[in-house]
């Protein structure tokens, strides 16, 4: 797990504002923060338990996968997905086309 400030993670407007309670809303390749005994863990859903109980996450920074259990008092935070233009796409969806 990787620490992190709680300033730091404020300040940059990633995480929802209030934990993820029911985590069998979460669906692959979420990304999130997960909070536990002073300790953060970062990265994005691989698998989850149908009822919530359990995921797994990919850890950001090569640190591989990581199991969490919700019933081991556990916070976990979704972060915001950030959107690209994708592939040959260079203008925002609301600015008009060049000719």
């Amino acid at each position: 797990m990787t620490v992190c400030t709680p300033d730091a993670r404020a300040a940059a407007g990633r995480l929802s504002p209030e934990p993820i309670a029911n985590w069998a809303t979460l669906s692959p390749g979420d990304k999130v923060e997960i909070h536990r005994q002073g300790r953060v863990a970062s990265g994005r859903i691989d698998m989850r338990a149908p009822d919530g109980s359990v995921i797994w996450i990919i850890q950001d920074g090569g640190q591989g996968r990581a199991l969490f259990l919700h019933g081991d008092g556990a916070t976990l935070f979704r972060r915001a997905r950030r959107h690209s233009a994708g592939p040959g796409r260079t203008r925002s969806p609301g600015q008009p086309r060049r000719s």
